[in-house]
């Protein structure tokens, strides 16, 4: 089991989960932050992992009803709970490559340098 603190490598985790409760249950599952989490069911409720606020632990609760939806603002384990059953489907956020911010500003920095050499000259 997990630590309720440490990410049970998400980069291994599949981009969407379909998390199917009975009536009553509860279920405990770490999610990345930005992840879109989806009600199929009549009502399901969302416990979001606990955070610090003004020197107090705090964690928020939304009740989502069917068809609607939320996005995870941080990291963590979330504890759904189906009073009636249904279904949750949670889409992961497509994580951006490490060397994708580096290509992007090596092609500005080649769309400037092309610009300046096609500048007329005087």
């Amino acid at each position: 089991m997990h630590s309720p603190w440490q990410s049970p490598l998400p980069e291994l985790q599949p981009n969407a989960q379909a998390l199917k409760l009975v009536r009553g249950q509860a279920r405990q599952v770490w999610l990345a932050a930005g992840s879109l989490v989806l009600c199929q069911a009549p009502a399901i409720y969302v416990t979001e992992s606990p955070q610090w606020q003004v020197e107090r632990l705090t964690s928020r609760q939304t009740r989502l009803a069917d068809g609607e939806r939320m996005v995870l603002e941080q990291d963590g384990w979330i504890e759904i709970h189906a009073p009636q059953g249904g279904e949750l489907l949670c889409l992961l956020p497509h994580k951006q490559a490490w060397h994708a911010p580096l290509s992007a500003w090596f092609k500005r920095l080649a769309a400037q340098w092309q610009a300046g050499r096609q500048a007329p000259r005087h």
